[in-house]
């Protein structure tokens, strides 16, 4: 028998309900968190004290000493994770680095500055400094929001960079240059302010529990995606990135960089097929390079893209082609 709403019996019941929930919720969320803090198997983990003051924790697979090197940067509420199924399709002798911002999996945000995304870019280039050594340059890829930090990256510091690749990538300007867009922003607002108290409260047990990486079922990632998305860390900075990544776009951001490498894109079909305007400010991002193309991988969607178990292998391939000749480029010691 249920008891009568607003009896002694039903608050009693209510109440251990509730703490039955942030129990369940607490112990979740600090597995979760204990889980995602591990290293990734084939990559030696380093880390590095940036200029901000973060420490950030950064994964590198060794390949040929005469090979290119990729530094992978993931999207909002991603971390290297997301990478690591690329990077398993990547010819062997690619140097791959991934890594995760402040706040993500180890890293640590010890900046003690109002959070921007500049903080972000500089913590890049001091991860792509001390991962290259003396003299070798890179070829960076960003995937979603981390697209348009490479791209920053990129400008910033132009001696460690030979070429560019977005997978996906945010637009400073898609929110005005896309109505459809503007409205899925509004409700991804909405997520990112109650995400954090709903975890609290045991809904990491049911974001688990959802289908929502069903598209990596069946890889060795499956598991990490899903666990990393019930961490209260990275829920934390995926809100703060959020607050000043919607700000800024709906401000309309800024104008891109222009760059003089090569800057090309690999674009989802489900965000093309969704948003056919947003080629335009692919386009662009095309143009603000020395050359570049668009390819878009089939079937896929803005997560699967890089994640998926039937699309990455189509995106590595892409990615392979677009790192040039293979010959890492050299660059006069400082």
């Amino acid at each position: 028998m249920i008891p009568a709403a607003g009896s002694p019996a039903f608050r009693r019941l209510t109440g251990t309900g509730l703490a039955a929930c942030l129990v369940g919720g607490l112990v979740h969320g600090g597995w979760a968190t204990i889980a995602t803090r591990r290293g990734h198997t084939g990559f030696e983990r380093h880390s590095v004290h940036c200029g901000s003051g973060n420490i950030i924790a950064y994964h590198l697979r060794p390949g040929a000493s005469d090979g290119p090197v990729l530094v992978c940067e993931a999207g909002l509420m991603s971390t290297s994770t997301a990478w690591l199924l690329i990077a398993d399709h990547l010819d062997p002798a690619v140097t791959v680095v991934v890594y995760d911002r402040a706040g993500y999996r180890g890293s640590l945000r010890r900046c003690p500055d109002t959070y921007s995304l500049s903080e972000s870019v500089n913590d890049l280039v001091d991860v792509v400094t001390d991962a290259l050594g003396v003299r070798r340059t890179c070829v960076l890829a960003g995937h979603s929001l981390g697209g348009y930090l490479v791209h920053r990256a990129a400008a910033t510091a132009p001696d460690l960079v030979k070429g560019v690749i977005l997978v996906d990538p945010t637009h400073p300007r898609e929110l005005l240059h896309s109505p459809r867009q503007r409205v899925g922003a509004r409700a991804a607002d909405m997520t990112m302010r109650l995400g954090p108290w709903t975890l609290f409260f045991g809904g990491g047990l049911l974001l688990d529990k959802k289908e929502m990486f069903d598209f990596a079922r069946g890889t060795a990632h499956h598991r990490a995606l899903r666990l990393e998305v019930s961490a209260p860390g990275t829920w934390r900075a995926a809100r703060r990135e959020w607050s000043r990544a919607y700000a800024f776009m709906m401000d309309g951001g800024r104008p891109l960089d222009r760059l003089e490498v090569p800057v090309s894109v690999i674009a989802a079909e489900l965000t093309l097929r969704k948003s056919p305007e947003h080629r335009e400010l692919l386009e662009e991002y095309v143009s603000s390079g020395s050359r570049g193309e668009i390819v878009t991988i089939a079937d896929s969607t803005h997560l699967s893209v890089v994640s998926g178990s039937g699309t990455a292998a189509f995106t590595a391939k892409a990615m392979e082609g677009m790192l040039g000749d293979g010959r890492p480029e050299q660059r006069e010691a400082s």
